[in-house]
C-alpha cells in the first residue's frame, strides 16, 4: 500500500513542476517578444529623428543657398516620403512683414503595429 500513496504523489509533483515550467517559460517569451518589438521601435525612432534632422539641414542649406527663395516660403511645404516616414516641413517666419527670422518645423510620422507615431525638430534661422 505505501507504494501506491508514494506513486500518487510524485504524479502530483510532476503535475506541479510542469506548470511551474510552463509559467515560466510564457514569462521569458513574452519578455523576448517584447524586446524585439522595442528594439524595432528604437530603430525606426532613430531613422524618424534622423530624417528631421535632415530636414532641419535641407532648411539651412536652403537658406545659404537660395536665400530669395527661401525667406519667401511660407506654411507647409510638399511631403517627401523615405519607406515608411513621410518628412513634413513646415515654414513660418516670425514676421510676415519684415521675414528676418523664420521657424522651421520637420516632423516625420510613421505607423507601425503598435499605432502612429512621430519624430519632430524645430528651430528658428535667422538672416544674419
Amino acid at each position: 500500500m505505501k507504494m501506491k500513496k508514494n506513486l500518487g504523489q510524485s504524479i502530483i509533483e510532476v503535475i506541479v513542476a510542469l506548470a511551474l515550467m510552463a509559467v515560466v517559460v510564457l514569462g521569458l517569451v513574452k519578455v523576448t517578444i517584447t524586446s524585439i518589438n522595442n528594439a524595432g521601435f528604437a530603430r525606426d525612432q532613430r531613422a524618424a529623428t534622423k530624417y528631421a534632422q535632415e530636414g532641419i539641414e535641407n532648411a539651412r542649406k536652403s537658406k545659404e543657398e537660395t536665400p530669395v527663395t527661401f525667406w519667401t516660403k511660407s506654411g507647409l511645404q510638399p511631403a517627401e516620403t523615405l519607406g515608411k516616414f513621410t518628412r513634413e516641413t513646415t515654414y513660418t517666419p516670425n514676421d510676415a512683414q519684415n521675414p528676418s527670422s523664420m521657424t522651421i518645423l520637420v516632423e516625420v510620422p510613421w505607423i507601425d503595429s503598435k499605432g502612429e507615431h512621430q519624430s519632430s525638430l524645430q528651430t528658428n534661422l535667422t538672416k544674419w
